[in-house]
């Protein structure tokens, strides 16, 4: 019997045991929940640290519900702002595995296995700007989920490595017939392991510091406070600095959309709008925006007295397209997003990663009349699902723009 297997029967006979103890008044209901934990820690710790590389398998298939087993345990790894950003190819036929041999130098392994699963990163599920690269992370800790919970089931595997190699993903992209947007991470070859290879201890004391590089356990060290430079936006003059068309503000024209956000610090939204205008009303500056009576939005602009509307850079473009699909009564978006909620003076939300932010005072708020559409807006409404738009007509009080 394996050493997983014993261990697993362990743990069972053991929870068993707590568990008949309790139904007979034996203990009390913090000394079993002690025993669990120190069960589980050992189960765990144990898994980690006898895990290691296995390249030489059985002549026997990895049953279905191992799979499944393997890709639910690597889609419980944690991501960044539960981006998931992930795809997981599993590769079983025969050919197909001796075609990724012949393609990865470091997976000559997968000709005489039973199982590969393919890990990539999903870009169209990827944050954006910057923060795009944290994909890597994501799927890597999705890869090791797979290696800890193949060895727990008594399977050996090994992580072969492919990105950030252009010539292997152009191999594997061709192979596996990839999109654009799917990017091969790595290749775990799995099966039913025909070796027992040595675990390694890897534990060096000197790969570890504390507080600071090279600092020692225990030592007394004098850490200085960091000042961290604010992502400062710098109010603007909208009559003078203002250069956007007016006909295309609103539905791009370089800039990816508009962002329209509302609510106080308690509470917000933020929706992508395409309708708009702004201009001279009542001999103010203002801005018009519309938004339908089914929209989450609508209850924070009925409620407050202020909106903002913000652009973003192109390497935000993602933030419209998801603020756009998503609705606010599912979750928080920007949080979703990894966006950072700011606020003005007045309380209203904008968010720290737009690049311009004009905020406005609503003046004027009423439903569309149905009554009075003519041709086009009476042919837009018979087929709309949203319900009619109302219109908000704000006066801006203070624009800003990034430094």
């Amino acid at each position: 019997m394996k050493e997983t297997s014993i261990l697993s029967f362990v743990l069972a006979v053991a929870l068993v045991a707590i568990s008949i103890g309790s139904m007979f008044g034996q203990g009390n209901v913090k000394q079993e929940s002690n025993q669990n934990s120190t069960i589980m820690e050992e189960s765990v710790y144990n898994n980690i640290m006898t895990r290691a590389s296995v390249r030489k398998y059985q002549d026997k298939a990895v049953e279905s519900e191992k799979i499944e087993k393997l890709l639910r345990a690597g889609m419980a790894a944690p991501s960044a702002v539960n981006k998931q950003p992930w795809h997981f190819i599993v590769v079983t036929d025969k050919q197909q595995l001796k075609n990724i041999a012949a393609i990865a130098p470091n997976a000559g392994m997968a000709a005489h296995a039973p199982l590969v699963i393919v890990v990539c990163g999903n870009m169209d599920k990827a944050l954006p700007g910057e923060a795009r690269g944290f994909w890597i992370q994501d799927a890597s800790a999705a890869t090791e989920n797979i290696l800890l919970a193949a060895h727990a089931m008594g399977l050996g595997a090994v992580w072969t490595g492919t990105y950030p190699s252009e010539q292997r993903c152009a191999a594997y992209a061709k192979l596996l017939n990839l999109p654009d947007n799917i990017v091969p991470l790595c290749s775990i070859v799995i099966g039913y392991p025909a070796e027992k290879p040595n675990v390694k201890d890897k534990w060096k004391p000197e790969n570890i510091s504390y507080n600071t590089f090279g600092g020692k356990a225990g030592a007394d060290v004098q850490i200085a406070p960091v000042t961290v430079p604010e992502k400062s936006f710098k109010e603007i003059d909208i009559t003078k600095e203002f250069r956007e068309n007016g006909f295309t503000f609103f539905h791009g024209n370089g800039t990816n959309g508009i962002l329209l956000a509302a609510g106080d610090r308690n509470a917000s939204n933020a929706m992508t709008i395409g309708w708009g205008a702004i201009g001279t009303l009542w001999q103010q500056d203002m801005v018009s925006v519309y938004v339908a009576e089914k929209r989450y939005t609508k209850g924070f602009m009925d409620k407050g007295n202020y909106f903002t509307i913000m652009t973003f850079p192109k390497e935000y473009g993602n933030v419209l397209d998801y603020m756009g699909s998503h609705s606010g009564r599912d979750g928080d978006k920007a949080k979703a997003l990894g966006l950072h909620t700011l606020y003005t003076e007045n309380g209203t939300p904008y968010y720290e990663e737009a690049d311009m932010v004009i905020e406005c005072e609503i003046m004027y708020a009423a439903p569309f009349d149905k009554a009075a559409f003519k041709e086009a807006p009476a042919k837009f409404y018979s087929k709309s699902t949203s319900g009619v738009h109302s219109q908000y007509v704000g006066k801006v009080v203070k624009a800003m723009k990034k430094q």
